[in-house]
């Protein structure tokens, strides 16, 4: 229930704030940054950001993704999170182990028009509790998700947090 609360006040704070990031550019999809480089429990986030920036670089956003790092997400992800990105796969699978790594991104399908249409992420910021926004250009769209990381992996996600 804290998590939910957690979420709730995060995207109430994001849509009162005037951020900058409705209007990010795909120029600036280059940076990347993380907010408050330890916790509380003094983990370094600056290996979770690295985790965030992998998966979407192999998974999320790959076009020619390697079969080999394909063939082991539990390096990844948790058994929870594999689960959900498991049921969320809408498509035909000839084999069981079909993920929908597009649940990480926005729903468009083409890229914005007047854009580079490049995918990058923008920022990623700690949250607390274990949870972080990622803000992305997805084809020039932005794009915001919450991430819950456990022991080093990704453990849930919310895509639809809240508006952009």
């Amino acid at each position: 229930m804290k998590n939910i609360r957690l979420i709730i006040a995060s995207a109430l704070v994001y849509t009162m704030c005037s951020c900058g990031v409705k209007n990010a550019s795909a120029n600036d999809a280059g940076r990347v940054g993380i907010e408050d480089m330890t916790s509380d429990s003094g983990i370094n986030q600056q290996e979770y950001s690295d985790l965030i920036k992998t998966v979407y670089a192999k998974f999320v956003f790959a076009i020619d993704a390697d079969p080999e790092v394909y063939a082991h997400p539990e390096r990844y992800f948790t058994a929870n999170a594999l689960a959900k990105l498991k049921d969320s796969y809408e498509f035909d699978c000839e084999d069981n182990d079909c993920y929908a790594f597009y649940e990480l991104r926005t729903q468009n399908q083409d890229s914005k028009p007047g854009t580079s249409g490049e995918s990058d992420i923008i920022s990623i910021e700690h949250t607390g509790d274990d949870w972080y926004i990622v803000r992305y250009s997805d084809m020039g769209w932005a794009g915001m998700t919450l991430i819950r990381i456990v022991d080093g992996r990704i453990d849930d996600f919310n895509r639809d947090a809240g508006d952009l």
